[in-house]
């Protein structure tokens, strides 16, 4: 029987935004090809810091331009976007520039191109810069989708006025092909580079795939085996999987949680739950009211939040049940926006301890069988257990203790992504930003705003359970 949650997390892997913090308007990104295919490609997508879409062109040092998109699933011709790395262990990789960007992606394929579309947003007019347009990116939830099958994988990134921070971005799959990641900051001292390397080429993915069988249950259903060949092309997180396990109305991991939830339930309906938020709400108090079963924390403030028990696929989403954030109106109050905030910070916190199911480091995944076994195998399959497994996997007591595969830095002059995993060339990588330097076409926008939180829950603190 699974043991009752004891967890201690105290601080945030999130680099401090200082307000005298400013980085370059423009970042040097260099795509080294670590894979044994001289065939791959890269795409570069997200968000201008004022909202609109960007996709980076082919080119490398401009902003895709659309053309006037009248109907839904328009596709962006591959050629105008892909950007074709050069050969495996090349000395001299290729180098691109980006302009600020939030909730951003690196994509990357082998053998063969990637397609995106465009859908019109309606009400929203058109400019020909990205605004009154949705991307429709590769899905891995959806088989009938013309990527599917395709041997792809993705990055994760924000760069603001502030920093940037990456991960290497496990939420959503384990492919054939991970990604490694470095930073060169702009001290130019080689103590101040960051990385964080990812699994081998696909050794990594039979390694995940072998631990998930060892698991059994829906955890082997987490395998995607290509339909012409019967080969393993990826293997899904529980989200994503549980996300498609809905749309075809089946069910997957079903009262999985329920028995080890029931039990924390009960443990915190006899004893305070302590929770650091370590924010200006400071630790704060828990416990489960009898009357309501609702887990109940109240702020300094007197800012009273409440959770429900949550689902398997609340915990693997990390955002939905208990866990999603209530609608506010267009004009909260400063008040409202507070607890919100509240909610989410008290609730990432939560949410990772449940994936967890551990005390220390040393414990997670460990104190009893039912746990977030893909978030297990990611780490420990990953060089150094940096990965990146579910969207509050940066949640650490200390940055000594953090366990998410992320580089982040506030004075970066390039970010290197290594497809293909391995060791990234921070060499080559200086070598040949200094030689291209970090012009930026005028077609991409460079805009200053506050800065916007990424996909993968970058801004996710530590906590004390």
């Amino acid at each position: 029987m699974p043991q009752p949650l004891t967890v201690s997390f105290q601080n945030s892997t999130l680099v401090s935004a200082k307000t005298n913090q400013t980085t370059p308007e423009t970042l040097t990104i260099s795509l080294e090809n670590n894979t044994p295919s001289s065939t791959v490609y890269a795409y570069i997508t997200g968000q201008t810091l004022d909202g609109g879409l960007f996709v980076l062109s082919a080119s490398g040092n401009a902003a895709y331009t659309y053309a006037s998109v009248n109907k839904t699933l328009t596709p962006i011709p591959p050629s105008d976007i892909a950007i074709p790395l050069n050969a495996p262990g090349s000395s001299s990789p290729r180098t691109v520039t980006i302009p600020r960007l939030a909730g951003a992606r690196i994509w990357f394929s082998v053998d063969s191109q990637l397609e995106f579309f465009l859908n019109p947003v309606d009400g929203v007019p058109q400019d020909g810069k990205g605004a009154g347009l949705a991307l429709v990116e590769p899905s891995v939830t959806n088989d009938k989708d013309v990527n599917y099958e395709k041997e792809w994988g993705f990055v994760e990134f924000t760069f603001n006025e502030f920093q940037l921070f990456a991960n290497v971005s496990m939420v959503d799959l384990v492919g054939k092909c991970p990604a490694s990641l470095g930073v060169i900051r702009t001290t130019g001292k080689p103590e101040d580079n960051q990385e964080v390397e990812g699994m081998g080429y696909e050794t990594g993915l039979n390694k995940v795939v072998d631990e998930l069988k060892q698991a059994g249950g829906d955890w082997e259903k987490l395998v995607v085996r290509r339909k012409s060949d019967g080969q393993v092309t990826r293997v899904m997180s529980p989200n994503s999987a549980v996300v498609m396990a809905e749309a075809r109305k089946e069910s997957l991991f079903s009262g999985y949680y329920d028995g080890y939830v029931k039990q924390v339930w009960d443990k915190y309906a006899k004893e305070d739950l302590m929770v650091d938020t370590q924010n200006k709400w400071g630790v704060v108090k828990g416990r489960v009211d009898a009357g309501t079963g609702l887990l109940t924390f109240k702020s300094n403030n007197s800012e009273t939040i409440t959770f429900d028990k949550p689902s398997a696929a609340d915990i693997y989403s990390c955002s939905t049940g208990p866990f999603a954030f209530p609608p506010l109106p267009a004009n909260a109050t400063e008040a409202e926006l507070d607890i919100q905030a509240f909610r989410g910070n008290v609730g990432a916190r939560l949410a990772a301890a449940l994936n967890r199911t551990g005390e220390e480091i040393s414990t997670f995944y460990k104190s009893n069988n039912i746990t977030n076994h893909y978030s297990r195998v990611v780490h420990q399959n990953s060089p150094k257990g940096k990965g990146y497994a579910f969207p509050y996997d940066d949640v650490s007591r200390t940055e000594k203790e953090n366990v998410a595969g992320t580089v982040a830095a506030g004075d970066p002059k390039v970010f290197i992504v290594a497809v293909g995993g391995g060791k990234v060339n921070f060499a080559a990588a200086a070598r040949m930003a200094n030689a291209t330097g970090s012009a930026v076409n005028a077609t991409v926008p460079v805009v200053r705003t506050r800065w916007r939180r990424a996909r993968a829950g970058v801004d996710a603190a530590g906590w004390r359970l």
